[in-house]
């Protein structure tokens, strides 16, 4: 009987606990795969924060571009690295730019999609 009762208590304490872990990392923010579009307006700065990626295809006829890309983290949106296709904001941007190339570029949220405003290849 005592034994049991100590089983118990033991599998209960490990049970607060692990509430408490999982509690603990819900509210230091965790959210799908490192992404982040908030819809609300942003704090204005001075600084505009260029990721770094890698063009992997271009779409021109549909205004896309696929680029393998570092941490994104504009006034609107936050993401973590990964190969994503974006559509750009200006089809002019697509003008210079071929699959290889080393770019860098913004990414905000504009009516709730993640479109590219600023690309710019690297020389």
């Amino acid at each position: 009987m005592k034994k049991s009762l100590l089983n118990l208590v033991a599998v209960c304490g490990f049970s607060l606990l692990a509430v408490d872990v999982y509690a603990e990392q819900g509210s230091k923010g965790m959210d799908m795969a490192g992404m982040k579009m908030d819809g609300m307006p942003a704090k204005t700065t001075n600084t505009t924060v260029l990721a770094d990626g890698e063009v992997k295809a271009i779409n021109k006829e549909s205004n896309n571009i696929t680029l393998k890309h570092g941490r994104i983290k504009s006034t609107t949106v936050e993401m973590g690295p990964m190969t994503m296709s974006f559509p750009v904001k200006d089809k002019a941007l697509l003008s210079n730019v071929k699959a290889g190339d080393k770019v860098k570029f913004t990414v905000e949220n504009v009516n709730g999609e993640a479109i590219v405003t600023v690309l710019l290849v690297q020389k």
